[in-house]
Order: structure tokens, then C-alpha cells, then sequence
């Protein structure tokens, strides 16, 4: 007996679930969150522009786990490190998640599941989206090279231009004629 449960036209996602009943009742989640609702994730943005698509489908497993899996999908703008501007970043994220009632229960699951605690039999939704968002973030990002700002191009690729068989003195050079000429 497999449920559908979309999100209203409006796109609403509930806010609150319990991943027993889903799973149980094997729901499917679809709908749209957006951005500017996940606080710690907007930090590491430069826009909290666009919204989140998520699909779940929740099941228990053959070994009685309440498991949901499915994807995530939006586009980010974070700060380009070559010119200090933004860029646009797709987030594509598969999920499989595995709920449990403890730290002791998340240890006890297969590695191909992603541990989620359950409070009280429930789970946030915009929280766990936003972990998983946050963790799929890239730590280091960058424009095309023509994507960046001319200037700072100039400067980032200044380093490059510098010739390479430049050659430094040794500063040691001044000892190993000292001792040359003592001999």
C-alpha cells in the first residue's frame, strides 16, 4: 500500500514527520523547501535565492529499519575564490537514510545508510535537508576562468606569469667559498 504525498500546490512540505508512519505506509515525499529557510546553510551562501527539490520514498527494510532513500536537488550561490564573487553551484544529492532512536542504533546501521535521529519518534524536515545540504557544499569554488571578474583574473593568474627557472642564490654559496679558500 504505497502512498503519494506531494506537496500542495503551494509547495508545502509538512514540517514534522514520523519515519515510522512513512515508512510503514511506504510514502513517497515530494515537494520544494526554500533556501532562505535553512539558517546555518544560508551562512555559507552569497544569495538564499531558489528553493530545494526533494524526493523521498520510505520503506522498511528486510531487516525491519524505517529507511527512506531518494535525492535532492537545487542550485547555490557561494563565494568564487578567484574573484570573490558568486558563482552558481548544483547541488545533487542521493540520499539513504536510516532512522534510528539513538547514537547506539546509528552505529548498528550499514554504512550505506546515512544515520537520522528521531526525537521523539520525529524528525524535522528542514533540519535534516539542511545537514545533508551542508555537508554536499563544496569547500573550495570557482567561475570558469572567463566566468570570473577581468581584474581579479589578472591578479590570480600574476603567479603564473612569473618565469619559472628563475634561479635564487644559495645563501650557503658564501660558506662553500670560505671553506675553499681555507684549503
Amino acid at each position: 500500500m504505497a502512498i503519494l504525498f506531494l506537496a500542495m500546490l503551494n509547495d508545502s512540505l509538512p514540517k514534522y514527520f514520523d519515519p515510522r508512519k512513512y515508512a510503514t505506509q511506504e510514502v513517497t515525499l515530494e515537494g520544494r523547501l526554500p533556501l532562505r529557510d535553512f539558517s546555518e546553510l544560508r551562512e555559507l551562501l552569497v544569495s538564499d535565492e531558489g528553493d530545494v527539490s526533494i524526493h523521498l520514498n520510505f520503506k522498511v527494510d528486510e531487516d525491519r529499519r524505517y529507511i527512506a532513500k531518494g535525492s535532492m536537488s537545487t542550485t547555490v550561490q557561494v563565494v568564487c575564490q578567484r574573484c570573490m564573487e558568486g558563482v552558481d553551484c548544483n547541488l545533487e544529492v542521493e540520499l539513504a537514510l536510516g532512522f534510528v532512536y539513538d547514537e547506539e542504533h546509528a552505529n548498528n546501521l550499514p554504512k550505506e545508510y546515512d544515520p537520522v535521529v528521531m526525537t521523539e519518534g520525529e524528525v524535522i524536515l528542514a533540519d535534516m535537508v539542511e545537514q545533508e545540504l551542508i555537508l554536499a557544499v563544496p569547500i573550495v569554488a570557482y567561475h570558469e576562468e572567463t566566468g570570473c571578474n577581468p581584474v581579479a583574473l589578472k591578479y590570480a593568474s600574476s603567479a603564473d606569469d612569473a618565469p619559472d627557472d628563475e634561479t635564487k642564490p644559495n645563501p650557503f654559496s658564501i660558506l662553500a667559498d670560505l671553506k675553499a679558500k681555507k684549503s
